[in-house]
């Protein structure tokens, strides 16, 4: 055969096998047709605490010959803009992309021939704009929905417990704290407006947070989280080898192919459109968000994988020493329940590492079998999935009980995003209060300065005090009326 045969032979050849991978590369799907959109309830940490939180109606908190007497909470901020970074790579990238991806669909040779997008879904990006609102001057900002976030949670928890939250304000009877950070204080000050109505807040204040804050960011004194955290970037790590993994790469290739691209997007560029998805559908609940309808609801699935190996290593049962790491949050729990005085209600704000590790520490979500990069597939059902856990507003809830049981007359009800937690030590949720102090015996005998971070010793990270003083300059309003639109 001559070299030109040949050559022509082998165009033949890549142009068939363009067609084959073009006709098999994406399922079928519309995200504006989709009108259960589930895949919104699989958004990892970004995932909007309204499509996963507990049912109002449920009746999981009434307990028979039994009343609330005490309330501990532990929240992660409401939802939240971009941090600094984030608004940078997708202000300049976004755009970029659905230009991209608009061209690709006007050429006939570069759309694919199955597994389009559909046309309302590329009228929904056709009209996308990145809103000139968000900029770095507001990284990391509570958003309106985020305000929302707190302040319906504690009307919902003031109508279950109104046993503990009855009467006006008194200060002897509530303990609240937050971190040094604007998304955190907002969301303590939505929260005591949602208990005690508009502008609480203003005669309402909040612990002082520590310079070495071991309660609620113990990761952030801990030299050895940092090298643990540092492990997941390796190439020997699961998050390293599942991105490298032959189910991610077709993923990446499928997500593609899809949107008319004849080469592969990068995993930069990938995650930036489902950033966007995720952040616009926790902002905005009832409208669509265009960069949704990029993906399927598989591929979803696979990036929020992704993010679980990363959170299971960091923050959970792949890393040995994070139940440890939560010793002071649940020694503080076990303190006040202790006690028969006041405060009756106590409810911190922090971030998601922190109800991740307090998740832990409870023992809680625990599969049988540990997260890896080569078990996506057996572990579809995993207990593990920070979207259920950890979305934005997530919290853990711990309630005390006085029942009328004369050998058991104090008990306790956990409650993850309003949903009571169940642990093979209690009666289908309800757990006694002699079994939960041999349960956390070794975070109540003083122990925590050993069980720390390994028992070394923390470091202190000075916290500028402008950072606050900027967060309490800056108006409410703009949180409330201005950020998002």
């Amino acid at each position: 055969m001559s070299s030109h045969s040949c050559l022509i032979a082998g165009i033949l050849l890549c142009l068939a096998y363009l067609v084959d991978a073009q006709s098999r590369c994406c399922e079928q799907y519309c995200y504006s047709q989709d009108n259960d959109r589930t895949q919104s309830k699989h958004f990892a940490t970004k995932t909007a605490y309204e499509v996963i939180r507990g049912s109002i109606s449920s009746r999981e908190h009434i307990v028979p010959d039994c009343r609330a007497s005490k309330f501990w909470l532990l929240s992660r901020h409401g939802t939240r803009l971009p941090g600094k970074k984030d608004i940078e790579f997708l202000s300049r990238t976004l755009n970029n992309l659905r230009d991209s991806i608009l061209d690709n669909y006007e050429n006939r040779r570069t759309a694919p021939d199955t597994g389009r997008m559909c046309p309302d879904d590329l009228e929904l990006l056709r009209n996308w704009r990145w809103d000139s609102n968000i900029t770095v001057d507001y990284e990391s900002f509570l958003t309106v929905q985020g305000w929302n976030d707190l302040k319906f949670l504690a009307r919902r928890e003031q109508d279950r417990f109104n046993e503990v939250f009855y009467g006006p304000y008194v200060k002897e009877r509530y303990l609240f704290r937050h971190t040094a950070t604007q998304r955190t204080e907002a969301s303590f000050k939505a929260f005591v407006e949602g208990l005690f109505g508009d502008n609480a807040y203003n005669q309402i204040s909040a612990e002082p947070e520590p310079n070495d804050d071991t309660l609620l960011k113990p990761y952030d004194f801990c030299p050895a989280y940092d090298t643990n955290k540092d492990k997941n970037n390796q190439p020997d790590s699961e998050v390293t080898k599942f991105v490298s993994s032959r189910l991610f790469t077709q993923t990446l290739s499928d997500i593609s192919m899809r949107l008319g691209f004849r080469y592969n997007l990068s995993v930069d560029q990938v995650e930036a459109m489902w950033d966007a998805c995720r952040y616009e559908q926790a902002w905005h609940l009832q409208q669509l968000s265009p960069w949704c309808s990029v993906l399927t609801k598989d591929q979803v699935n696979v990036l929020e994988y992704k993010e679980d190996l990363k959170y299971y290593y960091q923050n959970s049962y792949g890393y040995e020493k994070s139940p440890d790491l939560a010793c002071y949050a649940v020694a503080d729990m076990m303190k006040h329940f202790s006690r028969p005085d006041n405060p009756q209600a106590v409810a911190y704000f922090t971030h998601e590492s922190e109800i991740q590790i307090f998740l832990t520490a409870l023992g809680t979500l625990k599969d049988l079998d540990a997260l890896r990069a080569d078990n996506f597939h057996s572990m579809r059902n995993r207990k593990f999935r920070s979207s259920a856990s950890t979305p934005f507003a997530s919290n853990v809830a711990a309630v005390k009980y006085q029942c009328a049981d004369p050998v058991e007359p104090v008990k306790v009800i956990f409650f993850l995003n309003e949903k009571a937690l169940m642990f093979d030590w209690c009666n289908v949720g309800l757990c006694n209060w002699s079994e939960m102090v041999r349960q956390f015996k070794r975070y109540t005998d003083g122990n925590c300065a050993k069980l720390y971070c390994g028992g070394s010793t923390a470091t202190t990270r000075q916290i500028p005090s402008l950072l606050m003083i900027v967060a309490v300059a800056i108006a409410t309003s703009l949180v409330l009326g201005k950020l998002i639109k």
